[in-house]
């Protein structure tokens, strides 16, 4: 027997949110503990990766966090919109440059510092959080996540020749 039913759905429900994603076998630079930066002519680091996004019509930002301390959180250093291109892969990496030659170098304190690359398809909350996105229907409350995704890589300033 099969439910008869008079009430149709009038319109689809809205498609859940997906993740995005960093593709790892493509960031740059490949490894993630950089050690001796500012040593031997090693002057400048370019960081940068890859998105995927099976929703191709998300808005994907990828913040550049340095040095990010919870107790004391600040914005990030830089942020990148990266443009629909109606794939899941972005057709541009999103890259921040760091030169120690730079008279405001963030990286030019010796010691080791943490940069990372957080990817979001949502605007984010206090404590990087992703913000959801609420629905009240007839079905109910249905939440639609947002999502953050994060690359990290740790970098050792070290006295040497680029001043």
């Amino acid at each position: 027997m099969l439910p008869q039913d008079d009430i149709f759905l009038e319109e689809l429900p809205e498609r859940r949110n997906r993740p995005p994603r960093i593709v790892e076998t493509q960031v740059q630079p490949p490894v993630r503990i950089i050690r001796d930066f500012g040593a031997a002519g090693q002057c400048e680091l370019e960081f940068s990766v890859i998105v995927e996004d099976p929703d191709v019509d998300d808005r994907i930002s990828v913040k550049w966090y340095l040095d990010y301390n919870p107790q004391n959180p600040i914005g990030p250093y830089r942020e990148t919109d990266l443009a629909r291109n109606g794939q899941s892969q972005r057709g541009e990496r999103a890259t921040l440059n760091i030169n120690l030659r730079a008279a405001n170098s963030p990286l030019r304190e010796l010691g080791t510092h943490l940069v990372e690359a957080l990817v979001t398809d949502s605007r984010l909350l206090a404590g990087r959080q992703p913000e959801s996105i609420t629905y009240e229907g007839d079905g109910g409350v249905i939440v639609n996540p947002g999502f953050v995704v994060t690359y990290s890589w740790f970098v050792t300033t070290v006295q040497g020749d680029c001043t």
